[in-house]
């Protein structure tokens, strides 16, 4: 049962990507030289060359031939972007984006990537497409996502390619399309695309617009999973744990987990927990389970804030901290986790950890009923809220 029940989670998450917005190089800039005339590019950037100014921002961005400097290269790729140069333009979005504190500002870089995606930057169209997508800075959008990326990926832009790929996949902001998911996952996969070669193993592993094959799906998983794509590598560990493909070898899938784990995975970095709270192939491990579920909770995993909470719960290989189990049970109720719901609305209805509330524990059964079965649990409530034990029907009414 449990294999089948991986196999499944893996085919209806479709696994992304790690679509990290990513950068322009102009076509006089070297990543893997180290040398550079920095008097003359200086010189000719201070004299108002837009490609000089761009070069002096990639070369402060990562320390080629210069001592990297964040702050020098937000200044000379912003004269190159103020220019209108879209590859600099895009490059400053990613600084506002990924920098540190004092530059990081969202706003700022969603402004750059659109202006240099206006301008007709691939890389910038996906980038901004994954702003819309992931709701960066709140702003949300799928219809934008998609037309932004399909503009990127018309580009033959691989990455966009791939990226659109994942949106058919799984429908968001358009019908769920298999067919086109699949042929635009093979030409970017014919093109070496680490994310691309993941989406066709996990269509082939479900016969998505195409027969399905897991000796194919193996076959896409391992090259990506060679390459360090992660979402490849938590899709090769399902498949030697579930013996779907190749050989079972319990112990090959936890490495690859791990793998996976290690570059932010956060379905890898639930099953790693499982596997060490259980004990599933290997010895229970407490301080293992709580480290991988700490790390998937904090990237806004429901389902491990759920099983970690539990343990807070319990004090399970922890100290027992009731307010740490409301927190974390919170935070998945709110994502839609039912167990989480659940075990919330236990706790308001007792009063254990949080000030006892009847009609947040009501409201919490009800999302939880949605799901789990709760008529139990509402009857005792109705019965006590009967009995004038609950607050007033204002409150019972209002919104929690």
């Amino acid at each position: 049962m449990r294999r089948e029940f991986l196999l499944i989670t893996l085919l209806l998450t479709i696994m992304y990507p790690d679509f990290a917005c990513a950068q322009s190089l102009s076509p006089s800039s070297n990543p893997q030289s180290s040398r550079i005339n920095l008097k003359e590019i200086t010189k000719k950037a201070t004299s108002g060359s837009i490609e000089s100014q761009f070069q002096l921002g990639f070369a402060y961005q990562f320390g080629k031939g210069v001592d990297q400097d964040i702050n020098a290269a937000v200044r000379w790729y912003r004269m190159a972007a103020d220019r209108g140069d879209p590859s600099a333009q895009n490059n400053l979005g990613y600084l506002y984006e990924t920098g540190p504190e004092g530059i990081k500002n969202l706003a700022e870089a969603g402004k750059w990537y659109m202006r240099s995606a206006a301008d007709g930057n691939p890389v910038a169209q996906l980038n901004i497409g994954l702003f819309y997508l992931e709701g960066v800075g709140g702003q949300q959008s799928s219809q934008d996502a998609f037309y932004w990326i399909k503009r990127a990926a018309d580009s033959e832009y691989t990455r966009a390619m791939t990226a659109l790929g994942y949106i058919y996949a799984t429908g968001q902001g358009v019908p769920k399309d298999p067919d086109k998911a699949f042929k635009l996952a093979r030409k970017a996969a014919g093109k070496h695309d680490p994310g691309a070669q993941a989406l066709l193993g996990t269509l082939y592993a479900g016969g998505l617009g195409v027969s399905a094959d897991p000796v194919e799906a193996v076959k896409w998983y391992r090259k990506a999973a060679e390459a360090g794509e992660a979402s490849a590598q938590y899709g090769l560990g399902v498949m030697y744990e579930t013996g779907h493909g190749v050989k079972q070898d319990l112990q090959e899938a936890l490495r690859q987990y791990r793998l996976a784990g290690e570059r932010g995975s956060v379905e890898a970095q639930t099953e790693l927990g499982e596997i060490y709270e259980l004990g599933k192939g290997v010895k229970v491990d407490y301080q293992e389970a709580i480290a991988w579920y700490r790390r998937a909770a904090d990237s806004g995993n429901a389902h491990s804030a759920t099983r970690l909470g539990t343990m807070f719960f319990w004090g399970t290989g922890i100290e027992r901290n009731l307010a740490e189990a409301v927190k974390l049970w919170a935070s998945a109720a709110e994502k839609g986790n039912s167990y989480a719901q659940f075990n919330l609305a236990e706790m308001y209805m007792a009063g254990w950890g949080v000030p006892r509330d009847f009609a947040k524990a009501y409201s919490l059964f009800t999302l939880a009923g949605k799901t789990l079965d709760v008529s139990k649990q509402l009857r005792e409530l109705s019965s006590k809220m009967n009995q004038g034990e609950a607050p007033n029907d204002r409150l019972l009414l209002g919104d929690n």
